[in-house]
This record gives C-alpha cells, structure tokens and sequence, in this order.
C-alpha cells in the first residue's frame, strides 16, 4: 500500500505545479543565465528571484507589455520586456553600472531595445535586483521594491508563488 500511496502523492505534486511549455522555460533559462553573471556585494547570485519576478510580470515572457494604465499616462511610464522594466529604472541602472552605450541611448532607442531584446531586458532587471538587495534591509523590501514599493505584500507573495513554480519545475 505504502508504494502506491508514494506514486499517488508524485502524481498529485506533478498535477499540481504548473506546467511550464517550452518557450517558458527557454526564457527562465536564459534570465538564470543572466543573474548566474551578477553577484550581489554578498557574493549571492539571484537567478531564482529573477525567473521568479520574470513569471510573475510577463508569465516567463508571454506577455510584453505590462502595465497598460501606465502606458495611458506616456509612453516614458509604463513597463517593457520581459521582465517589465521601465525607462526610469534603466537609466537608473545605467547610471549607476556605468553602461554609458545605454546611457547614451534615446528613450526611443532604449525603449525598443529592452521591448525586442530579451537578454538586454534581463540584463538591466537582474542588475537592478542586485541593486535592490544591495540596498535594502530584507528580502522582502528587495523584492517589494522591484514593483515601486517598499511594502508589497501582494507582489512578494506573487513571487513566492512562483518560485514555487521554478522549484517544481527545477529550472
């Protein structure tokens, strides 16, 4: 009994995680890459959290645009790619990276980079993380802030859902 029990929970677990399709994962894959190459002042890397917020914004980037009420509010607002990274937030991290061929860039030019580019999307959204975990006081705040607030109990929870996901998946 004990045995069939075993393959009863293995298959209730499997039912359960969500399936990722092969776009997904290709994507998830190519964002832990990303991370893998910044650490943090820690020496921690942050490719799970970065899949996890990856799935969280764009549903392992089946969706490009995000926040649909910001873009109604200019162009220069609203969140792109897909780790839904805004303007201000990469010249942020141009600035402070030093990435001067970014900094140099147009907002139309970065804009459509970071909309068409996936690995420059990570890239710029996996530094910003590191900087957020360099600069706050928990995880939590690190991750609460990558969404523009200190206290965000909702995306926190959101991306620990999905890392859930990542786990089950062993991405």
């Amino acid at each position: 009994m004990k045995p069939v029990l075993g393959i009863l929970l293995v298959i209730a677990i499997s039912l359960y995680a969500k399936a990722l399709d092969f776009r997904q994962i290709l994507t998830l894959k190519m964002v832990k890459n990303i991370a893998l190459q910044y650490p943090n002042k820690r020496g921690e890397t942050l490719e799970e959290t970065a899949m996890a917020i990856c799935l969280a914004e764009t549903n392992g980037g089946k969706v490009k645009w995000g926040d649909k009420q910001l873009l109604r509010k200019g162009i220069k607002k609203a969140s792109y790619g897909i780790m839904q990274v805004r303007l201000q937030t990469a010249r942020f991290v141009a600035r402070t990276y030093r990435l001067w061929d970014v900094a140099q860039m147009s907002d139309t030019e970065l804009i459509t980079k970071m909309m068409h580019d996936p690995l420059f999307n990570a890239k710029i959204a996996v530094l910003y993380l590191v900087y957020l975990t360099d600069t706050s006081k928990s995880y939590f705040e690190a991750v609460s802030r990558y969404n523009g607030g200190r206290v965000n109990y909702p995306y926190f929870n959101k991306v620990q859902r999905c890392l859930k996901i990542i786990r089950q998946n062993r991405l």
